[in-house]
C-alpha cells in the first residue's frame, strides 16, 4: 500500500507546485527592478545590477544625476549622506572623489566596497546581458543624455521618465523618434491631457488606480501600461491585480519574488 500511496502524495504535490505559475495564456508583465534588486543589494550598485542579472529581470529603473564635472551617476538622492559615507549634494562633487566613496556598508558590511554607480557602466553592463533600463532623470544635460546613451548603443533599450513636464515635452522635442517616454498618469480622466501635452508612450499608473477600463482606455490611446506597485510590505494582492489586467510592465521594488512566482514576460 505504501507505493501507491507514495504515488499519489508526489503527485499532489507536483500539482501543487505548478498552480502557483500562472496559466501559459496568461499574459506576464516585464519586471522593472526599483533602483535594481535593492531589497537584497544596495540600490542603484553594480551589486544590485548582478542580482537583478541573476534573477532574470528584464528592466532596471534607476535615478540618474549630474557631478560637477558633468559625469552622470546613478543615484536616488540629491544628496550622498544616506548610501554613501559622503556628504551634501552630489552635483558639488568631482567625479574623481564620488568613484571613491562606498555606497554599500550602509546596507550591510558585505556591500563594503561598492561604489556610486557611473551611467556609462550600468549602459555597458546592461547592453552587454540584453537588459533594459529606464531612466528616471533629476537633472544634467538633456543633449549630454542622450548623446552618451545613443554612444553606448543603448537608445532603443532605453525608457524615459520625468518628474516634470517641461524635461518631458523638451525631451520630446530632442528626440521625437524615440518611443519610450513614460508619463505618469494620475486617473483615467487625465489620460486625455497628458497624451495631447506630452505624447508619451507609456502610461505609468499606481496599481491602487487601475481598472480594467483605465487600461482599456490607455489601450485606446495606444499606450503602454506600467503598474506602479512599490513598497517594502507584502504586495502578493497587488501583484496579482497587475497580471489580472494584462498590464506591459509591473515596477516593483521586490523584482526577484515576482519572477520567482510568475517568470519572465510573454513573448
Amino acid at each position: 500500500m505504501k507505493k501507491p500511496v507514495l504515488a499519489l502524495l508526489s503527485i499532489i504535490l507536483l500539482t501543487a507546485g505548478c498552480s502557483q505559475r500562472p496559466a501559459a495564456t496568461t499574459k506576464i508583465p516585464l519586471t522593472s527592478a526599483h533602483r535594481g534588486a535593492a531589497t537584497i543589494a544596495p540600490e542603484n550598485t553594480m551589486a544590485s545590477v548582478d542580482s537583478c542579472i541573476k534573477y532574470g529581470v528584464g528592466n532596471i529603473e534607476c535615478d540618474v544625476c549630474i557631478s560637477k564635472d558633468s559625469v552622470f551617476y546613478v543615484l536616488h538622492d540629491s544628496t550622498l549622506d544616506r548610501t554613501t559615507n559622503g556628504t551634501g549634494a552630489i552635483s558639488q562633487w568631482l567625479s574623481t572623489d564620488i568613484d571613491t566613496l562606498d555606497a554599500g556598508s550602509w546596507f550591510a558590511p558585505r556591500f563594503a566596497g561598492q561604489r556610486v554607480l557611473r551611467l556609462t557602466d550600468l549602459l555597458r553592463k546592461a547592453k552587454e546581458h540584453g537588459l533594459r533600463i529606464t531612466i528616471d532623470y533629476r537633472n544634467g544635460g538633456l543633449h549630454q543624455l542622450l548623446n552618451l546613451i545613443k554612444d553606448e548603443g543603448m537608445l532603443e533599450n532605453c525608457n524615459f521618465t520625468f518628474s516634470k513636464e517641461y524635461h518631458a515635452k523638451c525631451f520630446r522635442k530632442m528626440a521625437p523618434e524615440v518611443r519610450t517616454l513614460q508619463a505618469y498618469i494620475k486617473s483615467e480622466k487625465d489620460i486625455e491631457h497628458v497624451v495631447k501635452e506630452l505624447h508619451p508612450d507609456i502610461a505609468v499608473v499606481w496599481i491602487d488606480s487601475l481598472t480594467p477600463q483605465f487600461v482599456k482606455k490607455c489601450r485606446e490611446h495606444n499606450l503602454q501600461v506600467l503598474a506602479l506597485v512599490l513598497g517594502l510590505d507584502d504586495k502578493t494582492e497587488e501583484n496579482q491585480k497587475a497580471v489580472d489586467l494584462g498590464v506591459d510592465i509591473i515596477a516593483t521594488d521586490h523584482p526577484e519574488k515576482f519572477i520567482m512566482k510568475y517568470g519572465k514576460p510573454s513573448i
